[in-house]
């Protein structure tokens, strides 16, 4: 059993998110069920997901810094994070500054039934293990950015990682930096773990620390999985100091 005041941490943080989520039904509504061609072009809506990721995160209860904005260019660029934890969402969304965005997600996450018919909605859903699914997956999103420039957010692990190790990339972002000619910007997150794992209900009390590097782009006659082991390495350096 954990202590009193994890237990009170906990249920004044999801209190607070469930109070959030509420509040922000009408934001999440309008991502579902405005039409595509509308959806990534509306200033209200991404304005309101900027206050909504600012809110999931003070929600959380715990003291968390950013570093680095002004490594973010104002052009539209390709976000990449390690990944820890559910927090690390919002914690990320915070560095679009309202900006059009959109997400790549891992395919397994439409195995739950309301994600299944959510989630295409909200993002581009990847399947690696599918060429033919993936490179489809890939033609809508350079179809959404020539529409409207956004960008475009990714973990490139793959999953979630408690263990304060950086894990393997895959080469996806590698692949939509080439196609839509974006710069990519890195972005470490610290801390998110402590707070709150994955497959865990409990919140902890413990500082959070979102870094952004500065943006790495691909070189003449640079493969791409030297660039992807390039960004991974700054990845690996940050983990640590």
């Amino acid at each position: 059993m954990p202590k009193l005041s994890v237990i009170l941490h906990t249920f004044i943080s999801r209190f607070l998110l469930l109070l959030i989520l509420l509040l922000g039904s009408p934001i999440i509504l309008l991502m579902i069920l405005l039409p595509e061609k509308y959806r990534y072009q509306s200033k209200v809506l991404f304005g309101s997901m900027r206050f909504f990721y600012w809110a999931v995160v003070k929600a959380a209860l715990v003291p968390v810094s950013y570093k680095g904005g002004e490594h973010v260019p104002d052009e539209p660029v390709v976000f990449v994070a390690n990944h820890q934890s559910a927090l690390d969402i919002p914690l990320l969304g915070v560095f679009t500054k309202g900006r059009p965005h959109v997400w790549l997600a891992r395919y397994e996450l439409m195995k739950w039934k309301l994600l299944k018919w959510v989630l295409p909605r909200m993002a581009v859903v990847i399947n690696p293990l599918s060429r033919e699914k993936a490179m489809g997956s890939l033609r809508k999103l350079l179809k959404l950015a020539k529409a409207q420039p956004l960008d475009v957010m990714i973990f490139p692990e793959g999953a979630r990682y408690a263990d304060d190790e950086v894990h393997k990339f895959y080469g996806g972002f590698v692949m939509v930096a080439k196609m839509l000619n974006y710069k990519v910007v890195p972005v470490y997150i610290s801390g998110a773990n402590k707070v709150y794992p994955p497959d865990t209900f409990w919140v902890h009390r413990h500082p959070v620390t979102v870094t952004a590097g500065k943006p790495f782009e691909l070189e003449k006659d640079e493969s791409d999985d030297a660039f992807k082991d390039r960004v991974y390495q700054w990845f690996v350096e940050q983990s640590k100091r």
